[in-house]
């Protein structure tokens, strides 16, 4: 009798938990697209073993495209893992087949791309190929048009000013109220750090800004980039990686706009921002260094300009904001 009371009294207890936190979530302060209600009732979803059993599940939950296109994403970030051994050894994807005709053709390319999306979900684990076309096949069972985006995105100084003409990265387009949205399920489901993935979701990659797209994702296709803006592979190369740390806040970088910094000898360097955060902690380092400094502050009004003193030529500039990496550039 007492072990079925402590029981109840257990339950009764973490029901009025999860009642309570879904009250804050509710009443938190609204924005445009606030998310928190759909993202808690994911959280108690199982670990789907299908696709069909995961889109049939949101589809019973939620009415609306917008929270059907979030609940997938949301599922697929918090529970597929990247998978860094297929990345740093990555097997033959290529198939070849044989078709009667242009019908027969699509079928067999959706099969091995249904083949993908299986096997991510058996595994629990998949690269930016997996996210991609689990995303899409989600949107297709919901009757919501999407697509497979693929690209290049750049994460090392060395690529900066180093254009390559074959893709690297697939991530998604999914139309909501007859406007585009980008979406990034394998950066939004965590990072790398020491040889190790973590899993955290970054809220940023989920309609990524329109005016923030060409600083991290450059599509293989045009009418993507079209619809976005206008910018070649080689503007975008040639930019300064940005960090997440650096995207998801409201600062603007002015000058330099190119990621390769030329200097002369015992010359400085000069960062201009737009609305950095005074509270932000702003370091900078050197690669291969293994102390960071602080650079020295000037602001007027909104702008701000740090200056780093006498750094050394062929080398690589590493900015932080709170301990994470912000900006990237190469110094000549």
């Amino acid at each position: 009798m007492h072990n079925n009371c402590l029981v109840n009294v257990v339950y009764l207890f973490n029901m009025i938990q999860k009642t309570l936190l879904l009250l804050l979530l509710i009443t938190a302060t609204t924005q445009s697209q606030n998310f928190n209600k759909v993202d808690f009732l994911v959280l108690e979803y199982p670990a789907f073993s299908k696709v069909e059993d995961l889109a049939s599940r949101i589809k019973e939950d939620f009415s609306t495209d917008e929270e059907k296109v979030r609940a997938a994403f949301f599922w697929l970030t918090t529970n597929i893992r990247y998978n860094l051994k297929e990345y740093y050894n990555p097997t033959d994807r290529t198939f070849h087949f044989r078709y009667a005709n242009e019908t027969e053709r699509l079928q067999k390319i959706q099969a091995a791309k249904d083949k993908i999306v299986h096997t991510a979900f058996r595994t629990k684990r998949g690269v930016c190929e997996e996210y991609a076309q689990s995303f899409k096949k989600i949107c297709d069972l919901l009757n919501i048009e999407a697509a497979v985006v693929t690209g290049s995105v750049r994460n090392s100084a060395a690529e900066i000013g180093k254009p390559k003409r074959s893709s690297n990265h697939a991530w998604n387009a999914v139309k909501l109220h007859k406007k585009w949205l980008l979406l990034d399920a394998t950066w939004a489901a965590g990072f790398q750090r020491n040889g190790k993935w973590t899993q955290r979701f970054n809220p940023y990659f989920y309609d990524i800004p329109k005016e923030k797209i060409f600083k991290t994702h450059f599509p293989d296709d045009s009418i993507w980039i079209l619809r976005f803006g206008r910018i070649t592979i080689e503007e975008f190369y040639n930019q300064p990686i940005y960090g997440q740390q650096f995207l998801a806040s409201n600062a603007a970088l002015i000058s330099p706009k190119n990621g390769i910094i030329s200097i002369e000898k015992g010359g400085n360097i000069e960062l201009i921002f737009n609305n950095l955060d005074k509270k932000h902690q702003v370091i900078y380092n050197f690669k291969g260094n293994k102390y960071a400094k602080k650079p020295i502050f000037k602001t007027e009004g909104k702008t701000t300009i740090l200056t780093i003193i006498k750094p050394p030529k062929n080398d690589e500039l590493y900015v932080y904001f709170n301990g994470q990496t912000a900006l990237k550039f190469k110094i000549k």
